[in-house]
């Protein structure tokens, strides 16, 4: 077998997603081309695929060595570093591929796309918006661009960048698919459902709109065509996982606890690794008082990943509720550490003080939110009042009762709690 033979039979594998019979082609086109950067490209690509990066790393490599500033092979070697998630290394990659050619929007887009995952919203939208400067026909960008301002909820703008698209291109399912999580977002399931089967008469085995379907399905109570639709976008998703997840997530908040349990189960058994699933799965546990098995997959998800805040604060509440405090206190403080803006968290660690008669402790943690965050935080307030009756100070307690009442016009639950504390400390006298 020559070279080319070797090379063609790698590409036909390549093609038809037959990695081992991909690699096994190139690696034997290699051995009689050594240095051809198309073939290391393709098998670089290959071992990407398979989640082998070190070798699709050292392979571009070398690809650059033997032409230094190749742009594909830059954008591919960013792309890498983007998939194996070193951010930095793909921004710095592919700003270099952008460089040299301002016009290659698949660059631009991995680009967009390395700023989204870093969390820079701003410079996503700005490598985008700069990307239809260059070539305001781009329609893969301007789909990009719609996405991303849909997350950021402007959802009049991703519509009309939707429609835009369609307009040049009418049977762009994904532009459908996004005007239907808009009307979703609208709760106008009628239109939602429109979009969805348009695309679905266009691809009837699109994975998204099954799968939002579904979800329509789900807020009309139709619960055996939710599941089909589910089924069916299981049956076609790249991504089983995410799908598997999300209906955790919506099964969990619907308090569908055993469809919610499910759905995490099947995440799980697919990557065993993936801390938020493991923690949603733990929280869900702890719902149903299931707390040791819960306790468990929430250590778990921390021993996946340290510094998840949310998996900390899950497993606190999951002590508070057994009522051990010093585990509940210790892990909330370590999710306070990750994650220190969370007042929520911090009123949660305020009452967990009061709770053990640490009165002086929760007296500062509720002042640190008043005086850090928010002077009028109702909660904050509650709870400091609470702390200075314990430390004997109820004309203090009164004076802070009496402020937050002001402050709690219209709210009638909290009025309740204030109007009791008030006379609770007045009967005592």
């Amino acid at each position: 077998m020559d070279f080319q033979e070797a090379y063609t039979r790698g590409s036909e594998a390549l093609k038809l997603n037959n990695l081992d019979e991909a690699q096994k082609y190139f690696e034997a086109a290699l051995k009689l081309k050594p240095n051809d950067i198309y073939t290391m490209n393709k098998l670089a690509m290959v071992l990407k695929d398979k989640g082998d990066f070190d070798g699709a790393r050292q392979l571009l490599d070398g690809s650059l060595k033997v032409k230094k500033e190749d742009l594909y092979t830059n954008y591919l070697l960013g792309n890498t570093y983007l998939e194996q998630g070193d951010i930095d290394k793909a921004i710095s990659t592919l700003e270099q591929t952008v460089k040299m050619n301002p016009s290659d929007r698949y660059a631009r887009n991995s680009l967009a796309l390395a700023y989204r995952m870093k969390g820079d919203y701003s410079k996503c939208v700005e490598i985008l918006k700069k990307a239809l400067e260059v070539n305001p026909s781009d329609l893969y960008n301007k789909l990009s661009l719609a996405t991303v301002m849909f997350e950021l909820g402007e959802s009049a703008e991703a519509v009309k960048l939707a429609g835009e698209i369609l307009k040049k291109e009418a049977q762009n399912t994904q532009a459908m698919v996004l005007l239907g999580r808009a009307a979703i977002e609208k709760c106008d399931f009628a239109a939602a459902q429109g979009h969805f089967n348009r695309v679905l008469s266009i691809d009837a085995a699109n994975s998204d709109a099954h799968y939002y379907i579904g979800r329509i399905c789900l807020e009309t109570s139709n619960m055996e065509e939710a599941r089909e639709h589910f089924n069916s976008a299981l049956a076609t998703a790249g991504d089983k996982c995410s799908i598997l997840k999300n209906l955790g997530m919506i099964y969990m908040d619907k308090g569908m606890h055993a469809q919610a349990e499910e759905h995490f189960a099947m995440a799980i058994n697919l990557d065993a690794e993936d801390a938020f699933t493991l923690s949603n799965m733990g929280k869900l546990l702890v719902l149903q008082k299931r707390y040791e098995d819960g306790i468990n997959y929430l250590k778990k998800a921390i021993s996946v990943q340290s510094d998840y805040a949310f998996a900390y604060y899950n497993l606190a509440k999951a002590y508070q509720d057994c009522r051990d405090f010093p585990n509940a206190i210790y892990n909330l403080m370590f999710a306070l550490n990750y994650e220190p803006d969370d007042v929520y968290a911090v009123n949660v660690l305020g009452r967990m003080f009061l709770e053990v008669g640490l009165n002086d402790r929760a007296l500062r943690t509720f002042d640190q939110v008043l005086e850090e965050f928010d002077a009028k935080d109702k909660f904050a307030m509650l709870g400091k009042s609470e702390a200075l009756d314990a430390m004997g100070e109820p004309e203090k307690a009164l004076a802070v009762l009496q402020q937050l009442r002001e402050i709690a016009r219209g709210d009638k639950a909290m009025l309740e709690k204030v109007d009791g504390r008030i006379a609770a400390i007045r009967k005592r006298g």
